[in-house]
C-alpha cells in the first residue's frame, strides 16, 4: 500500500507510525507498558479502511471487552464505517462464527454457560462418577478441566494419558461425564468457543477457507496472553493472506495460570523468519525513575526479547519504599498517606490505586479507608450481570431460547415464586436422569411422573403453565424480525416477573432500575447492524459482555496485580512486598515460574505515572498463632537500584 501524509499520522511517534504504515505481511510490535500500543491498533485499523480495505475484512482481536469497545469507539471516531470491521474479543468472535455455522458440528443451537452453569454441572458429573465434592474440589476439577481444553486436549485424551494417576485419572472421567450432560443440554462453556471454532475449522477446511479469504487483514492484541489454542486460530486465520499485525510485550506475560504461552511470542520470529519486527519503547506513562527502575528489575529475567523502554518524561520523584512493623500500620499509613496527597495536590480519589498480590491482602486496607472516610472499589466485585434479578431475566431468555438448557429451567421454574418446591425437583431430576433427557421434557411429562413419583394435582398444574408459558416464549424466540427489546417486554409481562418487587422498599427500587437498565440495553442491541439478528445471538452477547457495567464516579481503586494490567494511575500503592507473599512462595522451585512473578512485579510498578509507593511489613500473626513472624522483604525490592527509590522505616 501507498503511504501517503496524512492528518491521521500526524502525533505518532516514527515508531508507531512505521507500524501502522507496515500493512503487509507478519509484523510484531514489542509495545512497552504505556507506550501507546492502542493508539497504534487504532491508527492502524483506520488506516486500512482509509486505503480503501473493505471493513469487513479487517479482524481485530483483543482480549477484555473493554479494550474491545474502546478500539471500536476509537476508529469510530475516525470512520465509521468501523462498526463493520470484525473487532471483539476472542470468546466474541469465536462466538459469532459458531453462532452461524453451529450445523456443521451436528447441533441445531447452543446455549453458553455461566459460570454458575459450569459448578453445577460438573458437580452433577462429579456425584455422578462416585465422588464426593465441596466447593474446593468444584473449583479444582473446572481448573483442570479448563487448562485441558485450552492444550486442546479431549476427554479421551486426558483419561488415555493418565490411566495410572488416580488425582488426574478421576478427573479426565468427571471431564467425559461432564461434556456428556453438556451434550444433552446443548451447552457450550467459555472455553468451547475458542475449542469447538478451532474444531469447526479443522473438520471443515472448505469454511476455513472461506473465512481465510474474508479475513484479509489480522490484528491481535496482548499477543504474550495467547495460549495454544489461540495461537492455532490466529495461524489458521492468517494462513491465506499472511498479513498479521501482532502486539504484545513479553515482560508482561503474567497468565501462564490461564494457559497462556509466553514461548508464542517468544519464538514467533523462528516460526516465522519473515516476520518484520517493530519495537514501540517510549513509555508516555511514567517517570523516567519509574521507567528505569522497572527496566531494571525486569532485567533480571532471562525468558525475554531484548528491549529497554525509556521515558519521555520528566526524572520524576524517588520510588518511595516503606517498611512497616505489621500489616495494619501498612494500612493505616496508605490510608493517610492518600489523603494527605490528595488534600496537597488536589487529586481526585480516582488518581489512586493500591495494588496487592493475593485479594487477602485488602482486608487491613478496607478497614483503614473507611476510617478516613476515603471512598472505594475492589476490581471484581459483583457486576451488573451477577445480580439477582438480572441474572434470573437472563436465565429466563436463554430458556426461552434452548428448552433442554436445565440449568436455566432450575434457575425461572421458580421466579416469582410458584410454590413448586424441592421435593417436586427432586422426583422431576431423577426421572429425566434415569431416561437421560433434558428436564424440561420431565417437565412436559408431569403427568407420568406425577403417577410414579406422587406429586399432588396442584402442583402439576402449576407445572404445566409454566411449561406452557415456556413453550410460548420458545415460539416467540423464533419469530421472524426478532427484537430483542419486543422479547423482553413480553417475557416480563407473560412472566408477571415485576410482581416480586416492592416499590416501596429501597432494595427493591434498584431492582427495579437494573431491569429498567437490561430493557435500554436490549434497544440498544436492537438499533445494532449485525450479521445474526435473533435471540440466540442476543443471549451469547449477553454472557460475554461481562465488563458492560462500568462505574466513573471518583473512587480509590483496589486491585490485584493480575487485575490491574492494562490500566494506570497517577498515584499508584503496591504493598504487601514480603518474600513468600510476592514473589508467591509456590514460585520459588521453578524458575520459570519466578520470572513470571517478576513480570507480575514490572507490571505492577508500570501502572504508576507520577508517583510509585512500594510498601512491606516486618511481621505477621498467623491463625492460632500468639506470636508475630518476622517476615523477608521482598528480594524485588532489592533488584531496583538505589538510586532510583527512597527507603524509609515506620515505627508508628
Amino acid at each position: 500500500m501507498l503511504a501517503v501524509e496524512n492528518d491521521l499520522l500526524k502525533g505518532l511517534n516514527d515508531s508507531q507510525r512505521a507500524a501502522v504504515l507496515a500493512t503487509e505481511g507478519r509484523n510484531l510490535v514489542l509495545a512497552g507498558a504505556g507506550s501507546g500500543k492502542t493508539k497504534v491498533l487504532t491508527t492502524r485499523v483506520a488506516y486500512l479502511l482509509q486505503q480503501g480495505v473493505d471493513p469487513w475484512r479487517i479482524l481485530a482481536i483483543t482480549f477484555t471487552n473493554k479494550s474491545a469497545k474502546e478500539m471500536k469507539e476509537r476508529v469510530n471516531a475516525i470512520d465509521n464505517r468501523a462498526f463493520k470491521c470484525w473487532i471483539g474479543t476472542f470468546h466474541s468472535i469465536c462466538n459469532r462464527i459458531l453462532s452461524t455455522n453451529i450445523h456443521h458440528l451436528g447441533m441445531d443451537m447452543f446455549t453458553l454457560m455461566d459460570d454458575s452453569d459450569q459448578k453445577s454441572t460438573v458437580k452433577t458429573a462429579a456425584v455422578q462418577m462416585g465422588l464426593e465434592v465441596d466447593k474446593t474440589i468444584v473449583y479444582s476439577l473446572l481448573s483442570q478441566i479448563s487448562l485441558w481444553k485450552n492444550e486442546g486436549v479431549s476427554p479421551g485424551q486426558a483419561m488415555s494419558e493418565h490411566q495410572g494417576d488416580k488425582d488426574k485419572g478421576s478427573k479426565a472421567q468427571v471431564y467425559q461425564q461432564y461434556e456428556n450432560i453438556k451434550v444433552v443440554n446443548n451447552y457450550f462453556d467459555f472455553d468451547d468457543l475458542l475449542l469447538q471454532t478451532v474444531n469447526l475449522f479443522r473438520n471443515n477446511p472448505e469454511l476455513l477457507g472461506r473465512y481465510q479469504n474474508l479475513f484479509r487483514y489480522v490484528l491481535v492484541d496482548e499477543f504474550q496472553d495467547t495460549n495454544k489454542i489461540q495461537f492455532e486460530l490466529v495461524e489458521m486465520l492468517s494462513h491465506k493472506h499472511g498479513n498479521i499485525f501482532l502486539v504484545g510485550d513479553a515482560d508482561q506475560s503474567i497468565y501462564s495460570f490461564r494457559s497462556a504461552k509466553i514461548e508464542n511470542i517468544l519464538s514467533y520470529q523462528k516460526l516465522h523468519p519473515e516476520t518484520q519486527v517493530t519495537m514501540l519503547q517510549e513509555n508516555y506513562r511514567s517517570t523516567k525513575k519509574i521507567v528505569n527502575a522497572s527496566n531494571s528489575l525486569v532485567g533480571h529475567n532471562k525468558m525475554r526479547l531484548d528491549r529497554e523502554a525509556f521515558s519521555v518524561g520528566n526524572a520524576g520523584d524517588d520510588i518511595h519504599v516503606f517498611r512497616f512493623n505489621d500489616a495494619s500500620r501498612e494500612a493505616d499509613f496508605v490510608a493517610r498517606l492518600i489523603v494527605n496527597i490528595r488534600r496537597t495536590t488536589n487529586a481526585d480519589w480516582k488518581d489512586f490505586a493500591v495494588l496487592y498480590r493475593m485479594n487477602f491482602q485488602s482486608k487491613h486496607l478496607e478497614l483503614a479507608l473507611r476510617d478516613e472516610n476515603i471512598p472505594y472499589k475492589i476490581v471484581g466485585t459483583t457486576s451488573f450481570y451477577d445480580r439477582k434479578e438480572i441474572k434470573d431475566l437472563v436465565s429466563y431468555i436463554r430458556a426461552s431460547h434452548n428448552l433442554a438448557d436445565d440449568n436455566a429451567i432450575e434457575k425461572t421454574i421458580n421466579v416469582p415464586k410458584r410454590g413448586i418446591g424441592e421435593t417436586t425437583m427432586n422426583k422431576v431430576r431423577n426421572f429425566a436422569q434415569e431416561r437421560r433427557i433434558p428436564m424440561f421434557v420431565a417437565l412436559q411429562n408431569i403427568d407420568e411422573v406425577a403417577s410414579q413419583q406422587k406429586i399432588n394435582k396442584s402442583t402439576v398444574a402449576k407445572i404445566k403453565v409454566f411449561t406452557e408459558l415456556l413453550v410460548e416464549l420458545n415460539q416467540k424466540a423464533v419469530e421472524e424480525d426478532f427484537s430483542a427489546a419486543t422479547f423482553l417486554k413480553i417475557l416480563i409481562k407473560k412472566t408477571d416477573f415485576m410482581s416480586q418487587f416492592d416499590r416501596e422498599k429501597e432494595e427493591d427500587e434498584a431492582r427495579i432500575e437494573n431491569v429498567t437498565h437490561l430493557r435500554h440495553y436490549a434497544r440498544q442491541w436492537d438499533a445494532q447492524e449485525k450479521e445474526i439478528n435473533s435471540l440466540a445471538q442476543f443471549v451469547s452477547e449477553i454472557s460475554l459482555d461481562g465488563e458492560a457495567d462500568e462505574d466513573e464516579d471518583d473512587f480509590v481503586t483496589l486491585t490485584s496485580v493480575h487485575s490491574a494490567k492494562g490500566l494506570e494511575w497517577p498515584e499508584t500503592f503496591v504493598i504487601g512486598l514480603e518474600d513468600d507473599v510476592f514473589p508467591h512462595y509456590r514460585s520459588k522451585s521453578n524458575p520459570a515460574d519466578l520470572e513470571e512473578e517478576r513480570r507480575l512485579m514490572y507490571v505492577a510498578m508500570t501502572r504508576a505515572g507520577k508517583r510509585l509507593y512500594l510498601t512491606h511489613s516486618a511481621f505477621k500473626y498467623e491463625y492460632g498463632s500468639q506470636k508475630p513472624i518476622r517476615q523477608k522483604p521482598s528480594p524485588f525490592l532489592d533488584e531496583i537500584p538505589s538510586n532510583y527509590k527512597t527507603v524509609m522505616i515506620q515505627t508508628a
